[in-house]
Parts: structure tokens; sequence; C-alpha cells
């Protein structure tokens, strides 16, 4: 009998119910005992001892009838390849609310069960579930019925390979990419969660979001990364999603679901190792200021093969990077000779990647005639570049943790004797891992009645050139041999900010309301440096992150903004992606980016912040140095940040001047909490009063 049959697939449900192993018939009361009886003991399935006449009565429940009868195949239409010929229209489903299997007393929701001929289904309980399982649920239910043209295993299996482009063009029709993404996870509001991470996900505000809200707070954080992240859903969603992203398969999965190209990146996708850079074309001149850096260079390089040493220091926006790559481009790359090779040695992916985009600039434009420069990238896991072509244009630009754990390989010795060595941020240029480097280009300071040695021309890069220690900045001048570029050091601020290179910097302070506790202050009257002063710093950070009176006062200051192109220090990596949600709800588009975030995501967000797309880029950790954002008109700085060199790199993310692409001026506001009888150590004071007397 059919009602038999319905039966089956609760048996182990039922036995596992019980307080003893027993199996109690399932039926309604004009089902035939003895029939049911001798169909289980013909099936083997338990022992006629084990089996005994119903004295529970195992029944469906539901709290409301959700709509009319309908025909099956019009309600899930995906199963209609998979129904015997006669179901297909006689088939009915009845939709309900609150479904439940009783047991007893006891009620076990049921997302779907066949009940008097007919599939109850409760939309409710079946949403939620993956499209696989919720397909699987449903075939379960009525294969029991013999509705099945063929077995439940060849429908599921078929179902998985059916249709993929139905499903995929029903995502690609959303009007929006966030609609898209919530179609692509069959609306489901719990992978979105996931996606998000902890502990954003467990904040009310975000538990309180609309489905769609999800979706646009997933693809404000993650960005690109979002599809490669929730693969295993998409898979689940019967999407059939590429086994490897970054490929040409993934490319195609992205096009046909409606999401632009940068989507079918892997989340952790890789530059190329090397490239060839074709040239030249025109390039703008240099200025007058970065015209004398290229002069002291010029005279740097032509002074001998010994100890050569300089420091160029400009301001944050005042083109270090573009006249130091012009000079090596044309007085290294460019001449012919055996010594045609730059090493350029940077802290970050961002200052190393900023390196070869600026060479491939200017190579573009003043390379050597007919001739290829061969860029190599040595960070990242990239592998070792191979050995330099003689008499052919290179330049390697490494991250200082990549090259120092590199340096003893033997294919890594030709790069011991380069024709300029840059040191990108050279103001960490005194820790041991620079010391181990000069070590291996056998350029250590001389010792005493040492002969001169031949070393490589060995130049440093820093908008601030000093430590907050005076020892320490002592070490670094001796280091560069107290050589600056321009040699003008004390006016060279005002002079840029005269000609339009730098930006007019409007300092403002934000009281936060919110103080340092007793035992901060105590702590922090013990040691200004060092790892436990760091350790501190940081606890100071993430407490600060997590009060909701602060962070009300950083919204509102955000909404009351006229700017449009925004820069947020947050206090810590949740505090960057708690903002920028908060920020998106607001109806303000935002990002939240730190050393967290996937390199794909980050380069996705920079972009569409200069792009002018977001306009506040929430980040922590990451956009201190080697990040070019020329439409910045604000900078908050919410950080507790006490180091001056630190502090002014920050404020210098907003300091491009018009000559340079940027704006007129720059609204830095920082945020001040009540540091008690420290307050006059903020680095604000210092730094504001510093480019104050400049300004004037």
């Amino acid at each position: 009998y059919d009602e038999i049959h319905e039966l089956s697939p609760h048996l182990p449900q039922l036995s596992t119910a019980m307080s003893v192993p027993q199996v109690v018939i399932v039926g309604r009361p004009n089902v035939g005992k003895s029939s049911v009886f001798n169909w289980l003991a013909g099936k083997r399935l338990y022992e006629p001892s084990d089996i005994t006449v119903p004295t529970l009565l195992i029944h469906a429940e539901w709290d409301a009838i959700a709509g009319p009868l309908e025909r099956l195949s019009d309600v899930v239409p995906e199963l209609v390849d998979f129904l015997r010929a006669d179901i297909s229209e006689a088939g009915r489903c009845q939709r309900v609310t609150q479904l439940r299997l009783m047991i007893d007393v006891t009620k076990h929701p049921a997302p779907c069960l066949m009940w008097d001929g007919a599939l109850l289904l409760d939309s409710e309980q079946l949403a939620p579930l993956p499209r696989a399982q919720r397909m699987k649920r449903l075939i379960d239910a009525i294969a029991v019925s013999g509705w099945l043209d063929g077995s439940p295993a060849d429908a599921l299996r078929r179902l998985a390979d059916g249709r993929v482009d139905e499903r995929r063009a029903h995502v690609a029709q959303g009007a929006t990419l966030a609609e898209r993404l919530l179609r692509a996870v069959g609306s489901r509001v719990e992978p979105l969660l996931d996606a998000v991470g902890q502990p954003l996900r467990d904040r009310e505000f975000v538990r309180q979001c609309t489905p769609q809200q999800l979706s646009e707070l997933v693809l404000a954080q993650l960005g690109p990364a979002a599809l490669s992240a929730l693969q295993d859903t998409l898979q689940s969603e019967g999407l059939q999603p590429p086994a490897r992203w970054n490929t040409s398969a993934a490319l195609a999965f992205v096009g046909a679901i409606g999401f632009p190209p940068e989507f079918a990146s892997s989340a952790e996708a890789r530059r190329e190792p090397e490239e060839l850079i074709s040239g030249p074309i025109e390039l703008p001149a240099l200025h007058d200021f970065q015209q004398e850096v290229f002069e002291g260079l010029s005279a740097l390089l032509a002074s001998g093969t010994q100890r050569r040493r300089a420091v160029i220091s400009l301001p944050t926006g005042g083109g270090k990077t573009r006249v130091t790559v012009e000079a090596a481009v044309r007085l290294v790359l460019t001449p012919e000779g055996d010594m045609r090779s730059v090493l350029w040695i940077a802290q970050t992916d961002e200052l190393c990647e900023q390196a070869v985009q600026a060479f491939r600039q200017v190579w573009v434009n003043l390379g050597a005639q007919r001739t290829n420069l061969r860029l190599a990238r040595l960070w990242g896991g990239n592998p070792n570049p191979s050995r330099l072509q003689p008499g052919k244009p290179v330049v390697v630009v490494a991250s200082i943790q990549t090259l120092i754990n590199r340096v003893g390989a033997a294919d890594m010795d030709w790069l011991r004797k380069p024709g300029l060595v840059v040191v990108d941020e050279c103001h960490h240029a005194i820790t041991p891992s620079y010391t181990a480097l000069l070590r291996w280009l056998d350029a250590e300071a001389p010792r005493p009645n040492a002969a001169e040695r031949d070393q490589p021309a060995i130049v440093g890069l820093s908008a601030t050139p000093f430590r907050s220690d005076d020892d320490e900045s002592r070490r670094l001048a001796r280091r560069f041999d107290s050589h600056w570029l321009p040699s003008d050091q004390e006016r060279l601020y005002a002079r840029l900010l005269a000609q339009g290179v730098l930006a007019r910097a409007q300092y403002e302070s934000l009281d936060s309301g919110v103080g340092l506790t007793d035992d901060e202050l105590a702590k922090l009257g013990k040691q200004w440096e060092g790892l436990d002063f760091e350790n501190l710093l940081e606890a100071i950070n993430q407490r600060l992150a997590g009060d909701t009176g602060r962070n009300e006062r950083l919204m509102e200051c955000i909404e009351a903004a006229s700017e449009r192109s925004i820069l947020f220090f947050s206090n810590s990596v949740a505090h960057a992606e708690e903002m920028a949600a908060r920020l998106n709800l607001a109806g303000i588009n935002a990002a939240a980016i730190s050393s967290d975030t996937p390199t794909v995501a980050r380069r996705y967000f920079l972009d569409r912040l200069q792009g002018g797309q977001i306009r506040v880029l929430c980040n922590h950790s990451v956009l201190t140095t080697g990040f070019d954002a020329p439409r910045t008109d604000m900078v908050l700085i919410a950080r507790q940040v006490f180091s001056p060199v630190r502090y002014m790199q920050i404020v210098g993310r907003g300091l491009r001047g018009v000559k340079n692409g940027g704006t007129a001026s720059c609204r830095i506001v920082t945020v001040m909490d009540n540091l008690g009888r420290f307050q006059d150590k903020h680095p604000y004071h210092y730094c504001r009063g510093l480019y104050a007397e400049s300004t004037q």
C-alpha cells in the first residue's frame, strides 16, 4: 500500500525515538495492522518480536494551510523530469506552516511529508536548506509513494547535473550585484552570516539585517573574494562553480552569473613573478625639487664604486618613488654596460607593487629604445628570479622578509652586486633584517684601518627619516652617511606647499568622550617603547574599539562630513569591519581592509576608492605607507598613536596636492581620548604645530 511505503523513511527515526528498541507501526487508524506487520517482516528490517501493535498514533500536524492544493510539477518544476508520467499531472502538494511529525506528544519538525496522498510542504523549513538538501528531502519524501520514474539516487544525480545554465541565468537576472549574490546562495541568510565572519555576524545590528543588506555587507567586506569564499554554498545550490579560481573556467562562470571578471580571482591570487615592459612614450617633467634629487643621485652614482649612501627625503605626496625610479631608469638601466640592475626593497605588498607600477610607467616613457625591461616580483611566495642576462636591464622588487629568507640560496648570488639598491621606508633600516642585508651585499660599515671595497650605491626613501628616539635617529643618519636629498630639508615642506605639490592640512580634534583607565595610565607611565608598550597600546585600542558611545561619535563625524573620499584609521581589524558595516547600512559606501583581507579584495577596494565608488575606506595597519589615493580629502584617525613617525605617515596619506593630481586641502581629524597627564604627548600636538608653522 502507498501508506506502508510512506512510512519506511521514518522507521530509523522512530526506533531511535523510543526508550526501548522496538518499532511502532505508523499510520492512520484504517491501515491494516497485519498488512504492515507482514510487510515489515518480509523486508527483514526487524525481527517480529521487535514489532508491536501501535499503542501510539504517529501522524502529521501543522498550524495552518498556506494555500490551495496544487500540482506538484507546478510548485517544484525541477522534479518534472523525474516523476512518472501520470504523477506529473496527478501528483499534488499542499503548502502548510509549522509542519511536524508527532510521535506520541513529541514534535519532530519536518520540511516535507507525504500524507493522505499529497506532499505537504513547509516553505519556511525548506528555504534555509541548501538546494541539494532541499531536493534530497523532497525526493526522499515522494520516492516511498512510488511517484519517481527511477531510483532516488538517479534522480539526485541527474538533478545535480541538469539545468545548470538555467540556475546560472536566474542568478544573472538580479538587478544588482547584491541581488545576484543573494540569488546565488539560494536567498539563504546563514551562508552570508558565515561569510561576514566572527565577531561581526553576532552583532545585533547585523543579525537584524535583511537578506539583501547582508548580501551588500558581504560584497563590501570581501569584494571579488566573495564568490570563492562561498564556493561550497554555490556548489550546494547547483551552480557548479569552478574547481579552481583565477582560471578561464572561473571567468566563464562569473560571466554566466552576471559578475565582473575580477570576481573570478582566487582569494589569494598572486601577481605574475616577472613582466616584460615595452616603451617609451612621453612623461611629464620632474618638479624643480625632484630635479635636485635627480642631480644628487647622478653625482652619487658617478662618484666611484666604493661606499655611496644617501636618503631621499620628501614629504608624502612629494614623489619620492617617481624621481628615484626615473633616476634608476636613466642612470642605471638605460646606459649600456654590465651593471644594468636595480634591487628595490620594501616592507609591504603595497609598497612593492607601487614600485613595480612606477617602473612600468617610467620605462614605457623613458626606457631604452627597442629594449624590454625585465621586472621580477620577489615577494608573496614568488620563486627566485633567474640569473641576470649580461647587458640586459632588470629590476628585482623584493619584500625585506622574502629577501632575507632567500639570501642564502646559490641562485641569488647574482643579486649581490646590483647597480643600485633602494630601501623604501628606510626609517626601518636600522633593524637586524637590514643589517643582515648589508652583510649579504658586503656593504657593512668599514672596520678601522680596513681597506675600502667596492659596494653598490644604496639609497633610502622616507617621508619621515627620523625615529622617536634621538639615538636611533643618529644611527639611521650614520647608516646613510647623513647625506640628505634635497639638501635643504628645513624649508622643503613650505616650498612644496607653496607650489601646490602638497595639500594644505586642516587639523581638527574630535573629543571622544572616553578616557584611559587608571590602570592603563599607570602602565603607560612606566615606558614608552618596546614590545610591552606596543602590547599595551594594542590592548588600549582593542578596548576603545568596543566603546559604543565613541563609535556613535565617529559615525556622526562621518555622516556630517562633506568630503567625498575619506580614509578612516580604525582601532582594530574588527573595528574597521564593524564601522564599514555600519556605514553601509547608513547609506554611505564603505569597505574595510586589513592585513587579513585577501590581496585581490584589497586591490579591488583601493581601486574603487580612487575611482569614487567607495567614499570611506576603513583600514587597520595597511595604509600607513605605500598607498596612493590622490582624491583623499579627509583622514579620520581613531586609532591611538603615540609615535610621531607613524602619525605623520598616516597624515601623509591625504597630503597630495593639486600639482600631483590631488586636492588643494585635506581635513585631518584626530580622535582625542582623555590621556590624563600624558595628553600633551599625543603626536597631534607636535605635528600640528610643526606644519602649522610651515603654512604661515
